[in-house]
C-alpha cells in the first residue's frame, strides 16, 4: 500500500510505506543526493501545522522532534506506531530513531530569540531541533518525563494527564475512581473465623460476607472489576488482536457485545469477529486470523 502525498501540497516528492522515493509516480531513478534534498524539503515545505499522518492540529502543542529532522508527526502518532506496531522508524524517510522528543512549538517572540539567524527560522519554523536539546543518558532535564519502553521524552504535565492514562488499565467509566493501581478483589464469601470446618464453611454461605482470597492486577483485575461493578466486559478479541490501547477499546454489556462480535458496527464499517465455519462457534478477529 503506498502513502502518497499530495502532490500540490508537498511538491513533487512521493513516498511509499517501505520509503522508497519517486518523482510523481513517474521517475524512480533518483540518487541518493537527491533523496536526501527531497526528503528535507518536504519536511520544510510541510506547513507545519498539522501532522502528516493524522492532520490533527495538535502538532504544535506536541510535536515530535527526531534526530533524522523530520518533525512533522504529533506525538499520539508516534506513540501509536512504536508502542502498538513496534516501528521506530520515521514515517517519511524509514531512519530509526531511538529517541523523540516532545515539545510544543515556541511564540513567534520566543522563537525570534531562540532561532534567529538559522534556516529554520527563515522558513517560519518555530520549533527547536533535535541536536539544540541537551541530553544526559535519558535525562532532559527538568520538566520532561521519559517512558523506556516508547523511548520517548514527553513534558511532564503532558505525560501525567494524556500519557498515564492512556496506558492504563483503569476502569474510565464516567464517576468511577478505580485505577487498578492497588487494589484488590474478592472472590468468595467469608463467614464466622472461629467455627472450623463444615460449620464455618455453611456461616459462609449463610451470611454473604466477602472474603480476600487473592490480589489481582493488570488485565484480569480490569476485567474482574468491569464484571463484578458494572456488568460490563471488554471484547477478548480486540484486546488480543487490535492494535489500540485498552484505555480505548469500548466496554460493553452482554447484549452489546453479542453485537459488537456477530454485526458489528455501521457507522466504522466494522462487521463483526467471523465465525471459522469448521470451528463454530469460536469467533476470530478478523478473516486473516481464521485457521481452516
Amino acid at each position: 500500500m503506498d502513502l502518497t502525498f499530495n502532490n500540490a501540497k508537498f511538491g513533487h516528492v512521493c513516498y511509499t510505506t517501505e520509503g522508497e522515493m519517486y518523482d510523481d509516480g513517474t521517475n524512480n531513478n533518483v540518487d541518493d543526493d537527491d533523496r536526501t534534498h527531497a526528503s528535507q524539503s518536504t519536511a520544510i515545505t510541510a506547513d507545519n501545522q498539522h501532522c502528516l499522518i493524522c492532520y490533527s492540529d495538535d502538532l504544535t502543542r506536541h510535536r515530535g522532534i527526531v534526530s533524522c529532522g523530520h518533525d512533522d508527526v504529533c506525538a499520539s502518532c508516534h506513540i501509536r506506531l512504536r508502542f502498538l506496531h513496534n516501528d521506530r522508524k520515521c514515517p517519511v524517510c524509514k531512519t530509526t530513531n531511538d529517541t523523540i522528543i516532545v515539545d510544543s512549538d515556541l511564540s513567534k517572540e520566543d522563537a525570534a530569540i531562540e532561532l534567529a539567524g538559522t534556516d529554520a527560522y527563515l522558513e517560519g519554523i518555530r520549533h527547536k531541533k533535535f541536536e539544540a536539546y541537551e541530553m544526559w543518558g535519558n535525562e532532559l532535564g527538568a520538566g520532561y518525563t521519559y517512558r523506556e519502553d516508547v523511548g520517548m521524552h514527553f513534558p511532564t504535565n503532558y505525560y501525567n494527564e494524556d500519557i498515564l492514562p492512556l496506558f492504563s488499565l483503569g476502569c474510565h467509566m464516567q464517576g468511577c475512581g478505580f485505577t487498578n493501581a492497588t487494589d484488590s478483589f474478592v472472590t468468595e464469601d467469608d463467614g464466622d473465623a472461629d467455627k472450623p470446618g463444615a460449620e464455618a464453611e455453611g456461616n459462609r454461605r449463610k451470611k454473604g460476607k466477602k472474603k480476600e482470597v487473592k490480589r489481582m492486577s493488570g488485565l484480569k483485575a480490569l476485567n474482574e472489576h468491569l464484571r463484578n461493578k458494572h456488568n460490563l466486559t471488554l471484547c477478548h478479541l480486540c484486546v488480543q488482536a487490535k492494535r489500540d490501547f485498552i484505555s480505548r477499546l469500548p466496554r460493553f454489556t452482554p447484549a452489546q457485545l453479542k453485537i459488537h462480535q456477530t454485526k458489528g458496527d455501521k457507522e466504522t464499517g466494522f462487521k463483526g469477529h467471523p465465525v471459522c465455519e469448521f470451528c463454530r462457534p469460536k469467533r476470530f478477529y478478523d478473516l486473516t486470523k481464521v485457521s481452516f
